[in-house]
């Protein structure tokens, strides 16, 4: 359908272009001079009429053009919503998977040998991974607009209130920073966790008895 639409106009307009062009030259050749002089003073009268058209056809050009114009930049920025919905789709299936293969690390023994050491000579533990999850938790709360920036500082000092969070945030912070360095999302992350870490200051010690029954539960757990 479209194709002979297409086809109609085309020979329409070629013979409107030959009819402009073979009806003056007839006139010219049969038509004598007062005809002629009279059939002229018609087509100066009538100018303002062409002028007319002319200007409505250039607003219409113009108008046409405007509109491919904003269609342009609106298919531009849907396609440009849909590469960072993709993106961020993409994103958080990495996450999970790697929340998964943590989580595989906390209830597997052997799998969590696999994991390197935090710092050198430190062992990652249980609870090392699951403050991990906790701060990946936050960080993507943040990243989905779930919650802004004043409540993850808040739930960032509150998680450095607990003795464990501090602690493996102090083991973790360097090589944190020495993975993720030069991602900017990343980096303003461990910035935001590593201020919340300097303003909880190092918690107390435990006392003897407390740390006698977690040295045990912990032997218990890698049994």
């Amino acid at each position: 359908m479209r194709p002979a639409v297409i086809a109609t106009a085309l020979v329409v307009g070629l013979a409107l272009v030959a009819a402009s062009v073979a009806v003056p030259i007839l006139m010219l050749l049969r038509l004598d001079d007062a005809t002629l002089n009279r059939w002229s003073q018609i087509g100066q009268a009538l100018e303002p009429v062409g002028v007319f058209f002319s200007g409505v056809a250039f607003i219409g050009i113009a108008l046409t053009l405007f509109l491919q114009a904003r269609d342009l930049q609106n298919q531009r920025e849907e396609l440009a919503i849909t590469r960072e919905e993709q993106q961020r789709n993409s994103e958080v299936a990495l996450r999970q998977l790697h929340t998964d293969l943590i989580k595989m690390a906390i209830s597997d023994r052997e799998l969590r040998e696999v994991w390197p050491p935090i710092a050198p000579g430190v062992a990652e533990t249980k609870k090392d991974h699951y403050c991990n999850l906790i701060l990946n938790l936050q960080k993507v709360a943040y990243e989905a607009h779930t919650i802004e920036l004043a409540e993850l500082r808040g739930a960032l000092r509150h998680l450095m209130a607990s003795r464990d969070m501090y602690a493996f945030w102090a083991k973790a912070r360097a090589a944190r920073g020495a993975i993720t360095g030069g991602d900017e999302a990343e980096d303003f992350f461990t910035a935001e966790v590593d201020r919340a870490f300097a303003d909880a200051g190092p918690p107390p010690p435990r006392g003897l008895m407390h740390a006698l029954a977690s040295a045990l539960s912990h032997w218990r757990a890698e049994r």
